[in-house]
């Protein structure tokens, strides 16, 4: 299993985030009503669990990092939903070398996984095996997170006799002892008794598990929901690159619903994956294992130039899908066959090889295939590689005969995507994947990878357009020491000032700096070795206030990367888009206009009125929790949360409950980065004390209902905290409204490999002037599309874009209580930058704050910016803004 940064994607996080936002709101919604709120889909309960489960599916493609979202994933269904210290995790798998993978990472103390956990449960953790589980002891169930990795085959038969998981054990006795009459109902009795029987899966019941099933699309059958009921989850959580979509009575499966959909471009953009992927197909298997071995050869030498610029070791490794054996057939391609070829014919030493195939297990001999002293160069398989085997290091995918289907191809694609340290690299190529492939038709092969990508690998069908690309013969050699690629002069214009390249110069990184060279007498910008991406983005940047300097950098790039030259729009290349932000004046330094500027940390919250939470807190006893009862609409329902709760706050025999103890209690289940603890438990403290005061409640009968009370007290502190950044922003604008501004400095560069977005543009209307190929996050129609149409129509935008909602490179304006994402960006004819946000006109008053943050952004650049903000179909504002 590849190392997994610890640090967070955008994607993962904005996932994880989802999760947390749905979660808390169950409660006060139910699992339907809820999820229809945050997904806008209806909810389809998981079949035979009670219908109010939360069910739910995050979908992650290949290489997205599934299981560190689902580790994340614990702490926040502990804290937003069941709130409790102590969940039981029943984390399913879809095979024993995943499950000894998973255990693996779960366990170490040092790996991002385990540290996930750590940082919600510190070391109060247990990962068991089923096995394990069979002697868990008590404190171990009740201690902490306790998690046990299992296969759902484990568990999963028409017939439980025979199965230990369902057996009596003696071991597991204590689990049972001090019951109360209403706990001990819940559980399957030994037969003729009423005495519970001391089964694991009793023990499972006991704790109402959180579920979560990695590759849900292996466990999407009735019997699989039929064994996830008798454990009675508090939860299904489900992560997987293709969930179920659409129901298929005749297999017996149900959709997932699908909380959040991660897309390839969010991906591409976290540096997460190799993309595009360069195609070469030809007829001759002799030329396609010829072509694949030559490209391995120039990618090492490479990946050893970037070792000695970045430090950073790869050993680029190619992947031979040879085929099956055959009685019939003796000349068929097989494993054999294909490495004989490989040391007889192109002398490679056969230690470089590993066979994984039937028969061949030789990658469970190599413990560290990204070791330095590691030999492999070249892996042959058939079809399937070992269950879970992850390489970032394979770059090349080689097949020897014609692919015959998606799932042919799906099996070991996702093996070639990954990227190492999930880190892009200073030279393009060892950012993308190579395919070779036996057949006389590209087109075809082609195809059969799209579908590959979206079969297997989870991608939407319209990202994997642009994702097969033909490879071009050219060699990736290191050019000559000391050789200069050179760009066309820097425009001379009567505003052109020498001091801006200067500046410019020195404000790039050492590494690129040394390589970049200016002569001030030709205006010629120079580069030794072809120019990154990332590099190019970095010089767009840098020369942001040197007139004319982005089309000559972008230029230059493409001349130093002739594979790009494939790549460059038939129209011409585009100019760069760099859109200025918002900058505010402290100490001299123009910085980006942010929290900081308007609030100060940490916040006293122990200064605020608690009457707030005593005027919002009440008791609305009820019989019995979870008592059926009937909604104000005449719905029937049941308590689901609150008996949930009731029955995992059971398990713990509590001590009395303290003043001190309860406000700890409340404390502990509510985030609060921006307030000290000292400063939120006086708040919780005074709070309590005068809900006590008010109402006359007792401390027990506030401990009684705490759920209730955190949840309240969290509304509370919420509501403050908004109302003192709203005083506080509003403060700075009366005070300080001349110390606004935009710079070059503060821009924001939209690059095609950073550009994020959730779901893919589906509609009819083609768009010409959208900046990228792919439109993210736009419906077909409506008022949006509306405005989105409008703009491509009109005379005096040059490109537009629709910039997506919260992601980390799209351009935005600070509110009081967040970020402002205007809707569509767009770069006009005369160069100046508009923004634009619609609005329904049912929205037009509470969209001031907006409003005025836009127009203070488009004042404070001096005439190079626009802002306009369309209200309920009046899209001649944009013209007004423009023509202003």
């Amino acid at each position: 299993m590849a190392a997994v940064n610890f640090e967070l994607r955008g994607y993962q996080t904005d996932a994880l985030d989802t999760l947390r936002t749905y979660l808390g709101k169950v409660p006060a919604m139910g699992a339907d009503t809820a999820f229809y709120d945050v997904a806008k889909r209806p909810f389809i309960p998981a079949p035979l669990v009670t219908p109010e489960t939360p069910y739910v599916c995050v979908r992650i493609p290949t290489g997205g990092g599934k299981t560190i979202v689902a580790a994340h994933a614990v702490g926040i269904a502990a804290q937003s939903f069941l709130q409790v210290n102590n969940p039981m995790v029943l984390w399913l798998v879809p095979s024993t070398a995943i499950l000894d993978q998973t255990l693996n990472a779960l366990r170490n103390l040092d790996h991002p996984y385990r540290a996930a956990l750590a940082a919600d449960f510190g070391r109060n953790i247990s990962v068991l095996t089923v096995a394990e589980a069979l002697s868990l002891s008590r404190p171990d169930a009740t201690g902490g997170a306790c998690i046990i990795v299992s296969t759902i085959q484990a568990f999963r038969v028409d017939d439980t006799a025979g199965r230990k998981v369902y057996q009596d054990s003696g071991a597991l006795m204590d689990h049972f002892s001090g019951l109360t009459d209403a706990q001990t109902a819940r559980l399957d009795k030994v037969e003729g008794t009423h005495r519970p029987i001391a089964s694991l899966a009793n023990v499972l019941r006991l704790h109402r598990p959180m579920v979560i099933v990695d590759e849900a699309h292996n466990a999407r059958t009735d019997l699989s929901f039929d064994t996830l009921q008798r454990f009675d989850p508090s939860l299904i959580l489900e992560l997987t690159a293709t969930p179920q979509l659409k129901a298929d009575p005749r297999k017996g499966t149900v959709p997932s619903n699908v909380l959040y959909h991660v897309s390839a471009a969010s991906l591409k953009a976290a540096e997460m994956i190799k993309l595009p992927i360069r195609l070469e197909t030809e007829t001759d298997w002799k030329k396609v294992v010829g072509g694949a071995l030559d490209c391995r050869e120039a990618l090492e030498k490479v990946a050893k130039a970037e070792e000695a610029d970045t430090g950073e070791y790869i050993r680029p490794i190619i992947l031979f899908q040879a085929q099956s054996k055959s009685k019939t057939d003796p000349h068929r391609l097989t494993p054999e066959a294909v490495v004989d070829y490989l040391v007889t014919d192109k002398g490679i030493n056969r230690d470089q090889i590993a066979i994984h195939a039937t028969g061949f297990k030789e990658l469970d001999d190599v413990k560290d295939i990204e070791a330095k002293d590691c030999p492999i160069r070249y892996v042959v398989t058939v079809q399937k590689l070992r269950e879970g085997w992850d390489c970032p290091f394979a770059y090349v995918l080689c097949s020897v005969a014609e692919l015959s289907s998606p799932t042919a191809v799906e099996q070991i694609l996702g093996r070639v995507l990954r990227m190492p340290k999930a880190r892009r690299k200073t030279r393009d190529e060892l950012n993308r994947a190579y395919a070779f492939v036996a057949s006389n038709s590209f087109n075809d092969v082609a195809m059969k990878l799209k579908d590959g990508l979206v079969q297997g690998a989870g991608f939407d069908r319209l990202e994997t357009e642009d994702l097969i690309k033909p490879h071009e013969r050219l060699a990736f050699v290191e050019e000559q020491v000391g050789y200069v690629h050179e760009s066309d002069p820097l425009p001379e214009t009567p505003t052109a000032k020498p001091a801006d390249v200067i500046l410019a110069m020195d404000r790039l990184p050492a590494s690129l700096k040394a390589r970049v060279k200016f002569d001030p007498v030709t205006r010629v910008l120079g580069i030794e070795r072809p120019m990154g991406r990332d590099e190019r983005n970095t010089m767009l940047l840098s020369f942001a206030k040197v007139e004319g300097a982005g089309k000559v950098i972008d230029r230059l790039f493409l001349k130093s990367n002739a594979i790009q030259a494939s790549e460059t729009p038939t129209d011409g290349v585009k100019p760069p888009f760099l859109m200025p932000r918002l900058g505010f004046m402290r100490q001299g330094e123009l910085e980006l206009f942010g929290t900081d500027h308007f609030l100060s940390l940490p916040w006293n919250l122990a200064e605020c009125d608690p009457m707030a939470f005593a005027d919002a807190f009440t008791i609305t006893d009820t019989a019995h929790a979870g008592e059926l009862d009937i909604s104000e609409d005449g719905r029937t329902f049941i308590d689901f949360v609150g008996t949930l709760q009731a029955q995992l706050s059971m398990i713990i025999h509590e001590p009395a409950w303290t003043l001190p103890r309860l406000v700890n209690w409340i404390d502990r289940g509510i985030p609060h980065r921006d307030i000290t603890k000292p400063a939120a438990r006086m708040f919780i403290l005074n709070a309590i004390e005068a809900v006590m005061a008010k109402r006359g409640y007792s401390l027990d009968e506030i401990a009684r209902y705490k759920y209730e009370a955190r949840r309240k007290m969290a509304d509370v502190i919420s509501t403050l905290r908004k109302e003192r950044e709203t005083g506080s922003y509003g403060a700075l604008f009366d005070a300080e409204a001349d110390k606004f501004a935009t710079s070059a400095d503060l821009s924001i560069l939209f690059d095609e490999q950073s550009y994020d977005y959730n779901e893919p543009y589906r509609g009819a209307r083609r768009f010409h002037k959208h900046y990228f190929p792919i439109i993210g996050d736009l419906k077909p129609s409506g008022e949006e599309f509306n405005c989105a149409v409008y703009l491509e129509e009109h005379s005096k935008v040059a490109y537009w874009l629709r910039n997506v909602d919260r992601k980390q490179n799209s351009f935005w304006l600070q509110l009081p209580n967040g970020k402002f994402y205007p809707d569509f960006v767009a770069l006009l004819t005369d160069g100046r930058k508009m923004a634009v946000e619609y609005k329904g006109g049912h929205l037009e008053e509470q969209a001031k704050p907006k409003r005025d943050i836009g127009q203070l952004w488009a004042d404070a650049s001096g005439g190079d910016c626009v802002f306009a903000m369309p209200v309920n179909n009046d899209l001649k504002a944009i013209d007004e803004a423009i023509n202003a």
